[in-house]
């Protein structure tokens, strides 16, 4: 047995003095330095393999000790000089001084993408979509705020061009009744559509964002107003059940407990005017403390007469004279008639 083996051995080398050999998961590496990629400004932002199987043919007394660790696998970069994915052709070398000829590689190609990388600043909007606040509290998103409020963000260029907003979000569950500052990692990058922009090749230097979550304490008023400028004895009452306001009440919110007293919302002073000549109605603007929130969807409201019943009258009037005038002065009134328009019930009217 003993010489059959070494008999075996000799002819083996006599006879086949060369021998392949398949080594697998031989690593692979995409290197730019010196290329018209790296001439372009270009950098390798990700590859679709890792390693390949490589069949090598050499010296059976060498090549028998040759293994994965002592090879490496190179992407060959040429004629990359735009940003984008190439199918580059993929070539096996040693690290050393191993001698052998390379049969096959599996696989032969790799896909490598290219792009330039860049640095742009995004604003952070702030998110909390779990929280919840308890009755008559809102959130008060004007103020929803996040520290920073902006960021510097590295990366491929055409993934920062995809990005049209970034956000912080914090996914902790809790119900609010006061004002309160959360802190969180998380930050999301999306589109203009609104669909998530992948990061993972992003950088930044921020570790954690504040997020500043204002609570506000939310009322539900009636809407009231002032009527001025009425005629002397006139029943304003009897006018204001023919008045109907556009909107009953409003919601309004403030930071603090300021409208706990108040029981109404005044709009202010309608002038009683108005109603005589334009019987479609006022338009009031509805004006807020500054430190009071809206929150009713409206800036405005219409105080409309209705005008069922009532009838306009026409009067030429002659007999104008001059009062309060100062016993020193002479007056002439130059004007001999005035014709005045009236608007009231039919019954009332009908006297006149």
């Amino acid at each position: 047995v003993a010489i059959a083996i070494v008999l075996w051995f000799v002819i083996s080398i006599a006879i086949y003095p060369t021998t392949p050999r398949t080594l697998h998961h031989v690593p692979l590496k995409v290197e730019i330095a010196g290329t018209s990629a790296e001439e372009n400004g270009l950098s390798v932002i990700d590859y679709d393999v890792q390693d390949v199987t490589v069949q090598i043919e050499g010296n059976r007394s060498k090549v028998g000790n040759i293994d994965a660790n002592n090879l490496t696998a190179t992407a060959v970069v040429e004629n990359v000089t735009s940003a984008g994915t190439k199918k580059l052709s993929i070539t096996v070398s040693g690290n050393e001084n191993e001698q052998f000829n390379v049969k096959s590689i599996s696989p032969s190609t790799v896909n490598v993408t290219f792009d330039k990388i860049e640095t742009y600043t995004f604003e952070i909007k702030a998110s909390a979509p779990n929280l919840t606040f308890a009755d008559g509290c809102v959130l008060d998103e004007e103020n929803f705020a996040c520290t920073p409020s902006t960021i510097d963000v590295t990366g491929p260029q055409q993934q920062l061009n995809q990005v049209a907003y970034c956000v912080a979000e914090t996914q902790q569950k809790e119900q609010l009744s006061a004002s309160k500052i959360l802190t969180t990692d998380t930050l999301l990058f999306y589109n203009e559509a609104g669909t998530q922009v992948d990061s993972t090749d992003f950088t930044y230097d921020v570790a954690a964002f504040s997020l500043e979550v204002p609570v506000l304490y939310q009322k539900t008023m009636d809407i009231t107003y002032q009527i001025t400028n009425a005629p002397a004895n006139f029943d304003l009452e009897a006018l204001k059940k023919r008045l109907n306001l556009s909107e009953q009440q409003i919601t309004l919110a403030a930071p603090n407990t300021s409208m706990e007293e108040m029981s109404e919302f005044n709009i202010g002073s309608v002038d009683d005017g108005c109603f005589y000549v334009k019987s479609d109605g006022r338009i009031v603007v509805v004006n807020v403390p500054d430190d009071y929130v809206n929150q009713s969807g409206f800036s405005t409201v219409t105080l409309a007469l209705d005008s069922t019943d009532l009838v306009k009258k026409d009067f030429v009037i002659s007999d104008i004279g001059v009062v309060n005038a100062p016993a020193t002065y002479n007056f002439n009134v130059l004007t001999q008639q005035l014709k005045v328009s009236i608007i009231g019930p039919v019954d009332v009217m009908e006297t006149l």
